[in-house]
């Protein structure tokens, strides 16, 4: 155990000549308030300091407590983020007042969006000074959090913060789980104890409201409940009468650690299934009855079972779902624009073995329809495996592009991904999504095998997230004896957002590969369907080649010969330039190897631009794209205009049919309409 702050060790308080509180500020918020972080178990605090909150930045650390402090508080609590969602546990990050506080909110509304519980602790001005703006860094952090917390409460009194933060542990760990923030301004932090005898003619004790350990050997357990018994028995007779059920495993089936009892309900049922986000891998992927996706005959799903599934934007809003059982962490999770037969409402680890025991209970057994519903699955994933493999190598060495070309296509790498986390690591990688395009040809080839693996910004999409949240999975998994290699694919403008902190990783020398898909900018391939190769449709300052103050302009892009492999050695970590398909496996292999013994890698990828997620060309990019002027779109624009606007805009059914095309094809010489301006477009 380290050595404790005197603050913290009664017996050597006992031999001081002098004590406590005559020379120095104690008992002080500090020390409250690292004492509740250690009855909650904390081990670790992510941050950046600063003049506001060094008492209790402090005294965290005095109490044994780690700090790990970044250079910008947005990758800190990314970090906790990531942490979090790893090991399962809620996490505590700092900032200080204003500027510190005001860097921490993209990340603080992504932990609102991921369900993610972040303790945020927040340095704040005096109170007299408040809407004056004339003290230095005024900002009101619990007002500005408000939106993106459970709870964000501004604390005045010494006495208050033990009850406040241990509420806040309670408040952030209870579905639907999230951060919470608190204010420790300044008024609070100088106050000394002896103020209490003057508020409320001293009504209120030292820790007023708070009782240390307040649930015993429970106090660190987040809460737990089950569902109704009869609705669990109503969902258990359905669920078996069900001739084509299909299981969607969501987040909580990772929060709520359900990954054994949901093994066995499968293994009871029967029923095939597929993973989404933070809940890839709460059953192994290589279970037999997973499902990566849907199988193309998914109109034939008469039940559809959502377990702790946020069903929303990206499920369609359940759009086409049969009848459902909703198996829901709490109320917020129980959809009301989905068909349901039942919902049964808990903590999903205790709701799984409540429907467990019931079939067993009761007798329940598979019937044959089931049996060959669940091979019929497992077929169509062996089939859909191989298409996979197959689609991705026609665009690997021997392909013409890639042959004559330093540059890499997103398909194959995702499969190359694939198979070097198999081979090396049985599947075991951890991966952060902080790509836009990558996220799209990835998402299907990744295989996982343990909770928690596949990290991403959740409903937030935003770039920049990867390289906190890297570091914070990797310093979860030391933190339980694994040093695989995690796997963050940042693309080039997540790495501009967000990079200088890879540094934290050098310093820890964490198992980190930083795989950066290069394809110059935010989203350039978008300028092929909806701008011209050159962004043509940009005013005359804005377009390629142009010059614009005597610079010579590049659209909406930044120059391919970015080098974020020399920013790795700038740090003390490995870069690596990768263009070459026949080369990227064995160098994304020398990159695991050195991670794994040495520190962080960053691999920066050269891809092909022409290639798109295939949103982009889809129904929602066609509607953000509807205002240009259809003679001013290039070939694949029009394309997807006339394919999926034509209900909108009357006038394009009369045009001959236009294909949406594939994305995973570069461009032809003549979509173009014109010669781009840099050899590297076409």
């Amino acid at each position: 155990m380290p050595k404790l702050g005197i603050e913290f060790d009664e017996e050597a308080q006992k031999k001081l000549e002098v004590p406590l509180g005559k020379r120095e500020l104690y008992p002080s918020v500090g020390k409250y308030v690292a004492e509740v972080l250690r009855e909650h178990g904390v081990t670790i605090a992510w941050g950046v300091p600063g003049g506001h909150i060094w008492h209790f930045v402090d005294a965290i650390s005095r109490i044994g407590i780690k700090l790990i402090i970044f250079g910008h508080e947005q990758n800190a609590v990314y970090a906790a983020e990531g942490y979090s969602q790893v090991t399962q546990k809620p996490a505590v990050a700092f900032g200080t007042v204003g500027p510190g506080t005001g860097n921490a909110f993209s990340p603080m509304q992504q932990a609102f969006l991921s369900n993610t519980p972040i303790v945020f602790l927040a340095g704040g001005i005096e109170q007299e000074h408040d809407h004056l703006y004339n003290t230095i860094q005024e900002s009101i952090a619990a007002e500005f959090f408000t939106h993106v917390c459970k709870w964000a409460q501004r604390v005045f009194y010494p006495w208050s913060v033990k009850q406040f933060m241990t509420r806040g542990f309670r408040i952030a760990t209870s579905a639907p789980m999230g951060p919470v923030a608190f204010e420790l301004g300044i008024d609070c932090l100088f106050m000394k104890d002896e103020a209490r005898e003057h508020y409320w003619g001293g009504f209120f004790p030292q820790h007023a409201d708070w009782l240390p350990n307040w649930r015993q050997e429970d106090t660190q357990k987040p809460i737990s409940a089950g569902a109704d018994p009869a609705a669990i028995e109503k969902a258990a007779k359905a669920i078996m009468e069900a001739k084509k059920p299909f299981i969607i495993l969501g987040d909580y089936a990772a929060w709520d650690q359900a990954g054994p009892e949901l093994e066995e309900f499968i293994n009871l049922t029967k029923i095939p299934f597929n993973t989404r986000r933070l809940g890839r891998a709460a059953v192994s992927e290589k279970h037999p009855l997973h499902h990566r996706g849907f199988p193309k005959f998914r109109s034939e799903f008469d039940m559809m079972i959502p377990v702790g599934l946020k069903v929303g934007f990206f499920d369609g809003y359940a759009g086409g779902w049969p009848e459902s059982i909703q198996i829901a962490p709490c109320n917020d999770y129980v959809w009301t624009y989905v068909n349901t037969k039942a919902s049964l409402v808990g903590n999903t680890k205790v709701v799984m073995k409540q429907l467990n025991d019931c079939i067993k209970k009761n007798g329940y057994k598979v019937s044959p329809e089931r049996e060959e519903w669940a091979k019929r699955c497992q077929k169509s994933l062996a089939d859909a495996t191989e298409k996979r493999a197959a689609k991705a190598y026609k665009y690997g060495p021997d392909h013409p592009r890639y042959k004559s070309r330093d540059m890499l296509h997103f398909g194959y790498m995702s499969q190359i991904i694939r198979e070097v986390n198999e081979e090396m690591y049985d599947s075991a990688v951890r991966v952060s999504i902080d790509g836009y395009t990558m996220s799209d040809f990835v998402m299907p080839y990744l295989q996982f095998t343990r909770p928690g693996s596949c990290i991403t910004a959740n409903d937030q999409a935003g770039v920049g997230h990867g390289v906190g949240q890297a570091i914070g999975a990797a310093v979860g998994d030391l933190e339980n004896g694994s040093r695989i290699p995690f796997l963050a694919l940042m693309g080039d403008s997540g790495m501009m957002n967000a990079a200088m902190d890879i540094h934290v990783a050098v310093m820890y020398k964490l198992p980190i590969v930083y795989l950066v898909t290069n394809n110059c900018g935010w989203m350039p391939g978008m300028k092929y369907p909806w701008y011209g190769p050159n962004w043509d449709i940009l005013g005359e300052q804005d377009v390629f080649g142009n010059k614009w103050m005597g610079v010579t302009m590049m659209g909406e892009e930044r120059p391919i010969d970015t080098r974020f492999d020399k920013l790795a050695e700038v740090f003390g970590g490995k870069g690596m330039v990768c263009n070459r398909s026949e080369k990227f496996k064995a160098q994304l292999k020398e990159a695991y190897n050195i991670a794994e013994k040495q520190g962080p890698v960053i691999m920066n990828c050269i891809m092909d631009q022409h290639l798109v997620n295939k949103a982009v060309i889809g129904p929602v990019y066609s509607l953000m794209y509807a205002h240009i002027p259809w003679e001013e779109l290039p070939m694949r624009g029009k394309h997807s205009r006339r394919s999926t606007l034509k209900g909108w805009f009357p006038e394009l059914k009369d045009l001959p049919q236009m294909p949406i095309f594939d994305s995973w094809e570069p461009l032809q010489a003549e979509e173009f309409g014109y010669e781009p301006k840099d050899d590297l477009f076409k």
